[in-house]
């Protein structure tokens, strides 16, 4: 893997983040493997929005800090459980989009067979059962969804995507919270009109 071009699209999913509203602050996290027991991720305490290539850290699959000035943030460690639960995960984003992380809070997940789009990148997309962030409690929910899922909602925190590279997985992020704005819309507007199993089946 190209650890420079991997770094530049950590900084490019970090400003699309902050840019599209997805996280506020120093929220959020995001990481892309570069080895088998090696990761890339995100400092703790800094914008992602503003984020230099100098501020990211190496980290080790048990989420042990090997290289970099600062911090790796305190959610690393449920990336590095994405990681070890499936190989083929390349990248992870954590994010708090505003319409996707208000159905988690309502405890609604986004499981309704509406946009192809949305059928065919993502499935549906559970919620996994609160974990106080920073530890490994967060991890334990998702277990019962990584094997099956590339998009989660954290109940009553916020999104986790993960992807073949840190652009396939933010565009998940994005897809999420798109479907997410629509369904509200459309609930909104009295009714949610779902594709029947041939309709879904077809698009399979």
């Amino acid at each position: 893997m190209n650890r420079h071009q991997t770094k530049q699209d950590i900084l490019d999913a970090g400003r699309r983040l902050y840019d599209k509203g997805y996280v506020v602050s120093n929220d959020g996290n995001i990481s892309a493997r570069i080895s088998d027991d090696r990761i890339i991720a995100t400092p703790t305490g800094l914008c992602k929005g503003t984020l230099s290539v100098e501020d990211l850290c190496v980290c080790d699959m048990d989420g042990n800090k090997v290289s970099g000035a600062l911090r790796p943030s305190s959610e690393v460690g449920m990336h590095c459980f994405l990681y070890k639960e499936r190989p083929d995960i390349k990248a992870v984003v954590h994010a708090h989009p505003p319409t996707a992380t208000g159905f988690s809070v309502a405890g609604i997940p986004l499981t309704e067979c509406v946009l192809p789009e949305v059928v065919i990148t993502l499935g549906s997309i559970p919620i996994a059962g609160y974990g106080t962030p920073g530890g490994s409690e967060i991890s334990e929910p998702i277990k019962q969804y990584v094997k099956d899922y590339d998009a989660y909602l954290l109940e009553n925190h916020g999104a986790t995507t993960v992807g073949s590279s840190v652009m396939n997985a933010y565009f998940k992020m994005e897809t999420m919270e798109h479907f997410a704005r629509i369904l509200l819309v459309a609930r909104q507007l009295g009714g949610v009109n779902v594709l029947d199993a041939e309709q879904v089946r077809k698009l399979v």
